[in-house]
């Protein structure tokens, strides 16, 4: 594992001009799912740095709520994390930290979860394979394996995350300089001779007491990490006001053993000359100054605390690439405490995870509140509904629920379509709700054969006009709206927000809102709704996606796709599935029913509309294995049920 560190110091500007050029359309999705949610980051080592840094982005950028954790504190955390946004980075994806706090996120489900790994094929990327909700992205770095502390792969994560945060929020903040020297801003910094010199009085003293603002947060983390993973030497932090109360103690006591190492920004450049001139003349201060503001004066500092780790151990010949590890110390890291502890609950994992979801409360808080029986003899009336019923048909949504939303005009996946094709040959009925046009008419018409064609229809707008597979003229996509929506055309036009807030496109049936770049749907969801609210006379309902929010009549719905293969199969048990079961998702009320299941978010509602799908089972993975649970009888299609398992978890 070990590297000279002069060697990974030598690479540090051709990563950084890889990863200032790397292309990052996929990334920058990945990271505009998390840009509208609270955010936990967490890694270990240098990890924990990226971990911290991300956190200063989404802060900066997203103006949102971010922690840093270790992979211990977020695994034991009592958190709900169903609305939150994760992210966990990591070298090489294989040590044990990491794979039980992703084994720990499955089961948790969290809203949006980004893994990035600096190995390729890695057993972390194995097991994110399995779960189609997980975005992972690898990255092969140009200076090959990293060394001990990785400082390659942490620069390469930090400019990339800053390109991504960046683009996906449409900012205009501060970009990247050009190269890592113009990052570094004063070379000396990056000199051996110049950088000893400036520092040697620091590597005298036992302990150095790092300062920081706010802005160089990350880095202040950065150079504890990089000085305790080596033994280098023992390192306080702390920023100018904790200082304050109480630590500078340490120097007043131990004066003669302490020195203080000074990050400064253009943030906090007065605050921290002001305290500074307060230190003792006799305690060694060196003020690593960088000339920028906010997270770019954190990714500056942190460059140049890579070079300061390397001057220290030259100074207690010491190679922080390669310091060597004992034999206890192997030991500890392989140590796996992440397994799931077997105790006496009765409470089978699937069932505690499918009412959870459905409760949005953890079991423990059901138990504590006497309502958790209440809860399982609703999940067992659900199970009853959906297991003892033989269904003519089905019923589903499209975007989200048969494919990812990006993914949406790509033809239906190969699996999902031959699994139609077998249940459309048995003579079942399949309706799709859409709030799309004739898109999904041609998608589905690429991917099943044309003899199945008219036992498919389709409700294009939400519902509002019903067609076969195998009629070209459905939908209207005409671009004018109809009486039912001409009053609310005329008040988005009048409203001074709108066309900055999102692309609107109209039609007869519909209006769709796209989120303009940096915004999203909840939010515009709640615009459009306060827009429609104060309209007199207005009847007609927003609802949302998960790229959209679609404004419809108060008559169209999906429920008349229900009611379509009801009447061509002569039967009346249709089962529906979606993923936007909670108001106001758009497929509220298609799933308002006993005979429903979600692939992703569920109503409160206990009396249906439940997720029993897999831990970690979203979307069209989830719907895939509804499917294939489908199973042909002499009367129509039976679901079957999920194997439950008893463990804890």
């Amino acid at each position: 594992m070990g590297k000279p560190f002069a060697e990974e110091l030598a690479s540090l500007s051709g990563t950084f001009e890889w990863a200032s050029q790397l292309p990052l359309d996929g990334v920058i999705r990945s990271v505009r799912a998390l840009s509208n949610l609270p955010l936990i980051a967490a890694g270990s080592g240098g990890s924990y740095t990226a971990a911290h840094f991300a956190c200063a982005l989404h802060g900066a950028h997203t103006r949102r709520m971010a922690q840093a954790m270790t992979p211990l504190q977020l695994v034991s955390a009592p958190t709900d994390l169903r609305d939150l946004g994760i992210f966990i980075p990591t070298a090489g994806g294989k040590n044990p930290d990491v794979l039980g706090t992703f084994r720990h996120l499955v089961s948790e489900e969290p809203r949006s979860l980004m893994i990035w790994c600096a190995t390729q094929e890695s057993p972390l990327a194995s097991l994110a394979a399995k779960h189609r909700f997980v975005d992972l992205h690898e990255f092969v770095l140009p200076c090959g394996k990293d060394g001990f502390l990785a400082v390659n792969s942490l620069l390469a994560f930090s400019v990339l995350l800053a390109r991504a945060y960046t683009a996906s929020v449409g900012s205009s903040a501060s970009s990247l300089p050009r190269s890592f020297d113009k990052l570094i801003g004063d070379r000396s910094w990056s000199r051996p001779d110049q950088i000893d010199n400036r520092c040697g009085g620091l590597w005298e003293r036992e302990t150095l007491i790092v300062l920081h603002g706010p802005s160089t947060l990350p880095a202040a983390v950065d150079i504890e990490s990089k000085l305790t993973e080596a033994a280098l030497g023992s390192v306080q932090l702390a920023d100018y006001r904790h200082f304050a109360h109480g630590r500078h103690h340490w120097i007043a006591k131990r004066r003669t053993g302490s020195a203080v190492l000074a990050i400064i920004c253009d943030d906090d450049r007065s605050i921290a000359e002001s305290m500074l001139a307060l230190i003792p003349p006799d305690v060694p201060i060196v003020r690593l100054d960088v000339p920028y503001a906010g997270w770019l004066a954190g990714l500056s500092a942190m460059a140049r605390g890579f070079f300061l780790a390397a001057s220290v151990g030259r100074s207690r010949g010491i190679d922080p690439g390669d310091p060597g590890v004992p034999s206890f110390g192997r030991d500890i890291y392989h140590l796996n405490v992440y397994k799931a502890p077997q105790d006496d609950d009765p409470l089978p994992r699937e069932e505690r995870l499918i009412i959870e979801r459905k409760a949005r409360v953890k079991v423990a808080d059901l138990t504590r509140t006497a309502r958790l029986d209440d809860w399982r003899q609703a999940y067992q009336a659900a199970c009853s509904a959906l297991y003892e019923t033989v269904f003519c048909g089905l019923a589903l949504d499209y975007d989200g629920t048969l494919c990812h939303e990006s993914e949406r005009f790509d033809p239906l996946p190969e699996v999902m379509a031959a699994e139609f094709a077998r249940l459309l040959r048995g003579q079942v009925r399949i309706g799709i709700a859409t709030g799309r046009g004739k898109s999904v008419r041609k998608s589905l018409q690429q991917a099943l054969p044309e003899k199945l064609w008219d036992r498919v229809v389709i409700g294009y707008y939400n519902g509002a006009e019903i067609g076969m597979l195998g009629d070209d003229t459905c939908p209207d996509d005409a671009d004018v709206a109809g009486p039912e929506l001409k009053d609310v055309v005329d008040r988005l036009d009048r409203d001074p927000l709108i066309s900055r807030l999102a692309k609107v496109t109209i039609r007869s049936k519909q209006i769709t809102l796209e989120p303009a770049e940096g915004f999203f749907p909840g939010p515009l969801w709640e615009y459009v709704h306060s827009v429609l609210l104060g309209l007199a006379g207005n009847e007609a309902v927003a609802l949302r996606s998960g790229h959209s929010v679609d404004i419809v009549p108060p008559q169209s719905s999906k429920l008349a796709v229900v009611e379509k293969v009801r009447q061509l199969a002569g039967s009346e048990h249709v089962l529906r599935i979606g993923d936007r079961g909670r108001w106001p998702g758009n497929d509220y009320a298609l799933l308002d029913h006993a005979h429903a299941l979600s692939a992703d978010e569920v109503s409160p509602d206990p009396r249906g509309g439940w997720n029993i799908a897999p831990a970690g089972h979203r979307g069209a993975q989830a719907t895939l294995g509804y499917i294939r649970r489908l199973k042909a009888t002499r009367g129509g299609l039976r679901l079957g049920p999920m194997p439950l398992k008893r463990s804890g978890r």
